[in-house]
């Protein structure tokens, strides 16, 4: 049987079921929900899981048990579909609600003390928890956001997240990783130039632009464009964390 790639899976999910759920139920159902739509994630996604299983393996170093490893991979996919449902609802998240979503806000003070700079900053963030609400809180404070994101595949699901960004007033900046001229990163160093912010993800490989290092005991590929884009511009980076409290 062949498997679907996850990307397939997002119009359904997305658009319909996600969608239904996320308007229609009540939170603590929701979150019911999301384990179930997390576990047929990680019964469909076999190829998936097994990545995800050697990530923990590695990181454990020997020290979990398979079990342990197991319900880790399992949970690692709760966790996505807790990320989907919220994502569905965020249009529902404003100022003046604020405080009823989000436990602690830390650091925004920084950020604000880079761009007193004016030259921009750039917001870095790995694919840990909802990076996407993140933006939404710096747009309240009246920032001028741009994201750097890869294209879609899917057209639907593009048109759902530009539309969901747009409404915030956040600018999409769309790259292609194997372009490596010049003129493929224009666009947001002008953003930068006019004292804007550049927020990218910064674990994902898809240039021949990375450096070796050792983490977790394994040597490890990292990109480093943000590096490279940050000497270019003399723009602050910033790591930026959204995390879920345990629920």
């Amino acid at each position: 049987m062949k498997e679907r790639h996850p990307r397939s899976l997002n119009r359904f999910i997305y658009l319909f079921l996600f969608q239904f759920c996320s308007t229609l139920l009540p939170r603590s159902i929701q979150r019911f929900f999301s384990v179930v739509i997390g576990d047929l994630f990680y019964l469909l996604m076999g190829k998936t899981s097994v990545h995800v299983k050697k990530n923990l393996e590695g990181i454990s170093r020997g020290k979990w048990s398979e079990e342990k490893i197991k319900g880790l991979t399992r949970r690692t996919f709760q966790n996505y579909g807790q990320y989907l449902l919220d994502y569905m609802v965020m249009h529902r998240l404003h100022p003046s609600n604020q405080a009823t979503w989000i436990e602690a806000e830390e650091g925004s003070l920084y950020m604000m003390e880079a761009l007193q700079a004016g030259k921009g900053a750039i917001c870095i963030t790995p694919h840990l928890g909802n990076w996407e609400v993140g933006g939404l809180l710096f747009a309240f404070k009246g920032g001028k956001l741009n994201v750097l994101t890869l294209d879609e595949r899917d057209r639907d699901t593009k048109s759902f997240r530009e539309e969901m960004r747009r409404r915030y007033g956040i600018n999409n900046l769309y790259i292609d990783p194997k372009d490596d001229s010049p003129v493929a990163i224009l666009d947001v160093v002008k953003a930068l130039r006019r004292n804007e912010i550049v927020a990218m993800l910064g674990d994902r490989v898809e240039s021949q632009k990375t450096m070796t290092f050792e983490f977790f005991g394994r040597k490890t590929p990292f990109p480093i464009g943000v590096a490279i884009l940050a000497m270019a511009t003399e723009a602050p980076v910033l790591p930026v964390f959204v995390v879920m409290e345990k629920t």
